[in-house]
């Protein structure tokens, strides 16, 4: 009788255990599965990350780029990687070509970078966004009304696309707060926009000498260009530039911007007939 007690005694505890041995296995399996799952997750958002990188790679020009730190995902670093990029600009409501840029630079001296609109893009090299600061008119167009707005937005793969030229000019550790702040500052400052005192490439430079420690940018400003430029050609597109504010955004004459433009206008003329 005692016999059988502890035969049916050791019977149970062995079917314990193997209960309690497959329960063991089934969450180890579990855990896996789940550590496979996050770790496959985490490999595919590496992969998006470096895709996205590799698009920006894509776009860099100059010879800069020979003093970047590598532009690939990394999960400790603290700095950031700033260009500067350039989109083709708008003169009335038409987009410049590169036929109209090459024409530009045959006849006028005038380089692509010149006429184009600036933005100050820095990317981050983990998972966190990366963002692009630049100002803008009132109509969201350089030649529209003359109040400037600091404008910032996540780039996009769809954004990478649209740039003309991207170069590569420095590092910066600032956040993506104490950049918007020196933005605001910026706009506090220089609250009009005027085509050669404040525009979105005055601006750039001020924020890339803010946020990489007082570096400068090379590529000639329009201002530069427009000064060194055949006075009677900048008359024109100046005159162009006027017409397209009164004909077809029905400017008042006595608005800023034409008044601002105007101005310009006169000591071209003055240039061009003394």
């Amino acid at each position: 009788m005692g016999f059988d007690a502890l035969s049916k005694l050791k019977g149970a505890r062995l079917v314990t255990e193997e209960y309690l041995k497959e329960k063991w296995e089934q969450s180890k399996l579990r855990e896996l599965g789940t550590k496979d799952a996050v770790s496959a997750k985490e490999k595919q958002r590496r992969q998006e990350k470096n895709d996205f990188l590799c698009l920006i790679l894509a776009k860099l020009t100059g010879n800069s780029v020979a003093e970047m730190p590598p532009l690939q995902w990394d999960p400790v670093t603290s700095h950031r990687a700033v260009f500067l990029v350039t989109i083709p600009i708008q003169f009335g409501f038409f987009e410049l070509s590169k036929r109209s840029y090459k024409l530009l630079a045959r006849h006028v001296g005038m380089s692509q970078d010149s006429v184009s609109h600036w933005a100050l893009c820095v990317v981050d090299r983990n998972f966190n966004p990366s963002y692009c600061y630049d100002l803008m008119s009132d109509q969201l167009a350089l030649n529209a009304l003359g109040k400037n707005y600091f404008r910032v937005a996540e780039i996009t793969s769809a954004f990478v696309e649209t740039w003309s030229s991207c170069y590569y000019v420095g590092e910066t550790t600032k956040t993506h707060e104490e950049i918007q702040e020196l933005g605001v500052n910026h706009m506090t400052l220089h609250p009009r926009y005027n085509l050669l005192s404040s525009n979105c490439q005055d601006l750039v430079e001020n924020l890339v000498k803010q946020v990489c420690n007082g570096r400068m940018i090379s590529q000639a400003k329009l201002s530069e260009e427009l000064a060194l430029a055949s006075p009677k050609i900048a008359l024109d597109l100046m005159v162009a530039r006027l017409r397209s504010k009164m004909d077809a955004l029905d400017e008042h004459e006595d608005s800023v911007p034409v008044q601002d433009d105007m101005d310009i206008i006169q000591v071209l003329w003055h240039r061009v007939h003394r």
